[in-house]
Order: structure tokens, then C-alpha cells, then sequence
């Protein structure tokens, strides 16, 4: 279990104890779960999240214990280590790994090698994810209320995520944006194009280098679609190179993407994070 405290200042006197949590970031998912029994104020547990706090008031919110679903495997192997600490967990996710398990899918999975890592119950909770080719960072939260924090730093634009790209052809400009609204191409299709009607996008990408036709460029990720970067490049006619998707494909290979940054505050020590593989 993990226990999270939080000191009332004047701002929110007489507040109702729900009401202040929700304040200080803890999602009405979790104050469901941890209000029978979970939720105390001055080390006393309340009987209702309608008790109201005074300024200089503590509330406590425990977390209930994790639980790993029975069907995932933990793998026990060199796992890639970027940043740790009792909050946070970024590792670096290879080519060919799936980031999620799934029941009808045997290809391994990092949710496999972090739990063989933990080696404990644990709720899997990458806080980004990163298709089956594309290599990289991934961020993973070690509780709920952790996630709950940095997917709204996420939905606010937060969080920076800087990716290196492989493609074919060379772009007419050194730093250029792609805005282009992205859809599903029909409702049984994995695949995306741009369309009208989709949902907004923005792409930035910088030149690094060009030989022989193949450019590889630096990407911010401005918002987070499906398959957004292979989408916006391939519009472009910059397809990555080796993405049979989106682009030709070339035998024995798959496409070069990686996410190699994340920029972010951390949670509760306000710290600037810089994450990034070389």
C-alpha cells in the first residue's frame, strides 16, 4: 500500500474532504477506491468524504494493494533502467516488444519484463506508448495517483516528447510543422490517414542528416494520435523507411523510430525531468 498526505492551507477552509482532494490533483476514480476506509483526516479515518477540513488539517489517502493479472508471465531479464525512484520507472522499450500483454498475442511484452523486474503485485502503468517497432522511452507510473498526475500533464502538453526518424526522401525545409487532422482510414482498418473530420494533429520535425536519399529527422510530438508520426511523415511523402504500413516495405526490416526524450515536472518533487537515450 502507498500512503499520500496532504497539509489544508487557508485556500481551502471548510472545504469538504472530496472536494480538496480533487483539488490537489487525486481523480474521482481513486477517491472511489479508497473511500470506504482509505481516506483520513488528522490520522483518523473519516466516515465520509463529506467531512469538512480546517486550515492546518492532514489528509491521508491510501492506496489499495496492486494486483497483476493472472494471465501475464513476468520475464526476468536485462531490463534497460533510465530513471527510478518510489514514483516513477522509465526504461527503454526495444523493437519487436509490444508495450501492453494481451491474452491472444504470445509476442513478448514490456509490461512482461518490467513486472519480472518489480517482482511483486503491480499494476502495469505506462504513462506513454510506443507501437511494437518503435524503440524507445517509455514512463511508467508506480502507483494511481501517480498516473492520474502525469496523464493530465499530458493532456495539458506537459510533457515534451522528442523522437529520431528514419526516412526516404529529403525534406524541402530544415524544421517544418505537419497540422493535419488524422482518422481511422475505415472502421475495421488499423491504418490512419489525414482527413477532414479526424482529430487535430501537430507534428514538428527538424532535419539532422540526409545521404542517399534517406534524411533522418528529430520530431516533437505536439499531440499524441495513433501512428501519428508514421501518418504526417507518409502524407508528406517522407514514409519511414522500411514501414510496410505507411510506406514500402523492405524484406527482413522494419522501420527506424525511437523515442528518444521526454521532457517533464516531476509529480511531487517539481523537479524538471530530462529523459533521454542515446
Amino acid at each position: 500500500m502507498k500512503e499520500f498526505s496532504f497539509k489544508v492551507n487557508e485556500k481551502f477552509n471548510n472545504y469538504k474532504v472530496i472536494d480538496f482532494l480533487k483539488a490537489q490533483g487525486v481523480s474521482r476514480e481513486i477517491i472511489l477506491k479508497v473511500k470506504f476506509g482509505g481516506i483520513k483526516l488528522n490520522q483518523t479515518i473519516v466516515s465520509t468524504a463529506n467531512q469538512t477540513v480546517k486550515t492546518g488539517d492532514l489528509v491521508d489517502i491510501v492506496l489499495p494493494p496492486d494486483k497483476t493479472n493472472e494471465y501475464i508471465t513476468p520475464i526476468k531479464e536485462d531490463l534497460k533502467i533510465i530513471y527510478e525512484d518510489q514514483y516513477l520507472l522509465a526504461v527503454f522499450k526495444p523493437t519487436g516488444v509490444l508495450t501492453h500483454s494481451s491474452k491472444h498475442n504470445k509476442i513478448k511484452s514490456l509490461e512482461q519484463m518490467v513486472l519480472g523486474y518489480i517482482d511483486e503485485p503491480v499494476c502495469f502503468r505506462p504513462v506513454n506508448r510506443l507501437d511494437r517497432d518503435t524503440c524507445g522511452i517509455v514512463l511508467i507510473a508506480k502507483d494511481a495517483f501517480t498516473a492520474s498526475l502525469l496523464s493530465e500533464q499530458i493532456k495539458k502538453g506537459e510533457v515534451k516528447k522528442t523522437y529520431e526518424a528514419l526516412v526516404v526522401g529529403v525534406p524541402k525545409k530544415e524544421r517544418f510543422f505537419i497540422e493535419k487532422p488524422i482518422k481511422r482510414l475505415n472502421e475495421n482498418s488499423m491504418k490512419r490517414v489525414c482527413a477532414d473530420g479526424g482529430q487535430y494533429a501537430l507534428t514538428e520535425c527538424k532535419l539532422l542528416s540526409t545521404e542517399n536519399n534517406l534524411s533522418t529527422l528529430e520530431i516533437i510530438l505536439h499531440t499524441g494520435r495513433t501512428h501519428q508520426i508514421r501518418v504526417h511523415l507518409a502524407s508528406e511523402n517522407l514514409p519511414l523507411y522500411a514501414d510496410a504500413l505507411y510506406g514500402e516495405k523492405v524484406e527482413g526490416q522494419t522501420f527506424t523510430l525511437i523515442a528518444k526524450k521526454l521532457e517533464l515536472v516531476h509529480p511531487f518533487t517539481k523537479e524538471q525531468l530530462v529523459l533521454s537515450v542515446k
